[in-house]
């Protein structure tokens, strides 16, 4: 670890100068949203419990993972629910969390070589400080999960290629965190628990890892469970909102890729008419509401799903689609106007806020002036002239060149860099790629199989890196052998 202190301590630095750079401006309050996580630590501290993921007072949750949820309010206890000095150590606890990352990575790659480290040093550096929407966006929680998922593949090695009480203590260590932070690193921990049991079979001193963490997992994952089971009187292992996503994403969407009308039409940190309907029935028989339309839907049409489900696969590994088909505005319509065009289903008005949505932006312009036409509005200048200027910034964020390729980096990019290494070097993939396949696949297959979209590729960041490290040490082996 001592010739990695030099790398750990720069990518701090470029970390922490790009998280100034991206969020100074914006550290201000209400410039940030607290979505779920953040109202149930809010209602943690004030005493109402893991509670309320979208206010409101209704009631005991397990609509959220627990971990990001404690980290939140262990922060509002030192500095204030919901407050600016709350939401920069967050973001200073964001940046430390992806230095820790880079760090590990760095080690973990360091003995298969200077290229090898490098190349994973650069492209996760790279990856985090370029792409907008990552971990180091102001309240965005990915950092917690690239974390783990780096830890998670450093302590494999450790156990793998060097057991003994420090990788006991570090494996299990990252069992009992990484489950109850997301469902994909609940799979991958699991996974590699198995693998490292497999390939330690007969070897006593070697089982000693992955027994202990499994002991862990489990003790994590039964306690949580536990918790829920006399909250909500039901026993749930992760999350309760499994059928909510199979419908958002395989019934209400067309193509399996949630759009953001979708989303602000059903979620009730959004929609008015659901948060009633979800506070007057409670969250386990608010999710039970989607399971039977979904199973009909699902078993009425089974290629239908499986074709969104290759679709959500090539949004994964070959083009990750980032635009969602939304604008907000903070534009003050006509009040008629505003119920025209509500009920139309072009502007949805965020409940309890300034802002509305533009659910259409990326129609051609031509069809919107049509629609705005037959609406018969008061004042459809000013409702066209707001489009318009929408439509100019959502084909600057997204329809591009910087936007396509930033679609094929998160996605594409990796996964060619991935199977360059293995054909460069006949299927012989090094050790740290080995497990970033492992540990990224899992992190990615409830998603591919439920509801994935671009928040979804930032966990794997690590992962990715990794695999573009995996290439160049392919690169530099290649041309030695050479």
């Amino acid at each position: 670890m001592r010739r990695s202190w030099f790398p750990a301590f720069a990518g701090l630095a470029v970390l922490g100068g790009v998280a100034l750079v991206r969020n100074t401006p914006d550290l201000a309050p209400g410039a940030f949203n607290w979505a779920e996580p953040g109202n149930v630590a809010a209602a943690l501290v004030e005493g109402r419990g893991f509670s309320d993921p979208f206010g409101g007072g209704t009631g005991a949750t397990a609509w959220v993972p627990p971990l990001p949820v404690w980290i939140e309010s262990a922060v509002f206890l030192a500095a204030g629910v919901k407050t600016v000095a709350a939401a920069r150590i967050l973001l200073v606890l964001a940046v430390l969390g992806l230095a820790g990352a880079h760090a590990l990575l760095y080690s973990a790659a360091r003995p298969f070589g200077a290229w090898m480290a490098g190349g994973v040093s650069a492209a996760f550096l790279a990856f985090v400080a370029l792409l907008p929407g990552g971990p180091l966006e102001i309240m965005s929680e990915a950092w917690i999960d690239v974390l783990l998922s780096a830890a998670l593949l450093w302590a494999a090695l450790e156990a793998d290629l060097r057991p003994g009480r420090r990788a006991v203590a570090s494996l299990s260590s990252v069992a009992a965190l990484a489950p109850l932070a997301d469902a994909g690193l609940a799979l991958g921990t699991g996974l590699v628990v198995m693998a490292l049991a497999w390939r330690a079979r007969g070897n006593r001193g070697r089982l000693a890892a992955p027994i202990a963490a499994a002991i862990a997992a489990a003790l994590a994952v039964g306690l949580w469970t536990g918790r829920n089971a006399l909250a909500l009187h039901r026993l749930i292992p992760l999350k309760t909102n499994l059928w909510f996503e199979v419908y958002l994403a395989n019934v209400a969407s067309t193509d399996g890729l949630v759009r953001a009308e979708t989303a602000l039409r059903l979620l009730p940190f959004f929609s008015v008419s659901e948060f009633d309907r979800y506070s007057r029935l409670g969250e386990t028989r608010y999710v039970d509401s989607f399971r039977r339309p979904s199973i009909d839907a699902l078993a009425a049409a089974p290629i239908h799903l499986a074709a969104n489900i290759a679709r959500r696969l090539e949004n994964a590994l070959i083009f990750c689609h980032r635009d969602d088909g939304s604008e907000p505005t903070r534009m003050h319509f006509d009040p008629g106007d505003l119920r025209r065009l509500e009920a139309a289903g072009e502007l949805i008005p965020l409940g309890g806020t300034d802002t509305a949505c533009w659910t259409r932006i990326d129609a051609p312009p031509r069809t919107e002036r049509a629609v705005l036409d037959r609406l018969g509005l008061a004042h459809e200048s000013v409702a066209w002239r707001d489009w318009a200027e929408k439509r100019v910034a959502y084909d600057e964020k997204y329809a591009g060149p910087a936007a396509l390729a930033e679609g094929f980096l998160v996605a594409g990019i990796p996964t060619v860099a991935l199977a360059g290494a293995a054909l460069l070097l006949r299927g012989r993939l090094p050790d740290p790629a080995g497990w970033a396949v492992l540990i990224g696949a899992s992190a990615l297959l409830p998603f591919i199989l439920v509801n994935h979209g671009y928040r979804h590729q930032w966990p794997l960041v690590g992962m990715q890196a990794v695999a573009v490290g995996a290439f160049v040490h392919a690169c530099a082996h290649r041309r030695r052998s050479r």
